[in-house]
């Protein structure tokens, strides 16, 4: 009697083995991050990507019991701990259709301290409702670093009556620079915004200055006689940039009038994308072939 339970037990075992290769063979996942280095509190971004090979529409979503997502993160710092959630993540159903693929990104920094400086393994964890099982993505690692800092300015927020500091710094890759700007409250020591200006050439070191608004302005040459403009403001919206050229012999530089209003000098607007538009036409006429007249 004893034995035809255990011989039960294994055959239920196995299985539970085998319905769960199956439910990985019938749903691949992988998981990809936006990029493998970030710099200190900008978006750390995990792409997983689900493929339906199971031969039908496929709906996954969180089910009441036990409670847990569908979609859930593993990460681990260079030390092998594991970070624990700050924050719950929720994620809607999705619908996957037979044979086809979905992809979907996640912000991982409202959820996970990966906002300090250092190496990091994730892996996202999968799983199926009805009893189909759970498994986990391939692993992908990430680093965050601080980056060279170059300007720092402590400035008042006019809307809200804080000091707020802006510091600007430059993340060499391997392969370019870029320029970053974050935005620090300087009673709490939160960082509350960080961004991404573009590329950035460090031959020629970026200029930065704020109006009479307590606006940031940065000047950076972007490429070979290409400089960029960008402005942020206190309260942590990045307005945008423009771009400049040299004209008549005279870089592009900020100028600050006598009431505080900040401007460039020096230089003519330039569109880069309008002139990637018509280097794109111009390719194309050349590609016609020629015609022969009798």
């Amino acid at each position: 009697m004893r034995s035809n339970f255990r011989l039960l037990s294994l055959i239920c075992f196995v299985t539970g083995i085998l319905n769960l290769s199956d439910a990985c063979a019938q749903v691949q996942a992988s998981l990809s991050m936006s990029k493998r280095e970030y710099i200190a509190h900008e978006p750390v971004v995990a792409a997983v990507t689900l493929t339906n090979n199971s031969g039908r529409d496929l709906l996954i979503h969180t089910e009441e019991q036990p409670g847990l997502n569908w979609l859930d993160f593993e990460i681990k710092n260079s030390r092998g701990t594991a970070l624990s959630p700050l924050a719950a993540m929720n994620f809607g159903a999705v619908r996957i259709p037979a044979g086809r693929s979905i992809a979907k990104s996640v912000d991982l920094t409202g959820a996970f301290r990966v906002t300090e400086p250092g190496r990091f393994r994730c892996k996202a964890v999968i799983r199926l409702p009805g009893g189909g099982g759970n498994f986990v993505t391939n692993t992908t690692y990430f680093s965050v670093t601080l980056g060279r800092q170059v300007y720092t300015q402590r400035v008042g927020d006019p809307a809200l009556g804080n000091v707020r500091e802006y510091r600007l710094s430059i993340h060499n890759s391997a392969r370019k620079s870029s320029l970053y700007v974050h935005l620090v409250d300087i009673r709490t020591g939160r960082n509350l915004q960080a961004f991404r200006m573009g590329e950035v050439i460090t031959s020629k070191a970026p200029k930065a200055t704020v109006d009479r608004d307590n606006n940031l302005h940065v000047l950076s040459l972007s490429a070979p006689n290409v400089y960029a403009h960008g402005t942020v403001t206190p309260a942590g919206t990045y307005l945008g940039t423009k771009y400049y050229k040299a004209a008549a012999g005279r870089k592009p530089a900020l100028t600050t009038f006598n009431i505080g209003e900040v401007v460039i000098s020096g230089g003519i607007s330039y569109d880069p994308k309008a002139e990637a538009q018509s280097r794109a036409r111009l390719r194309k006429l050349s590609e016609r072939p020629s015609m022969t007249f009798r």
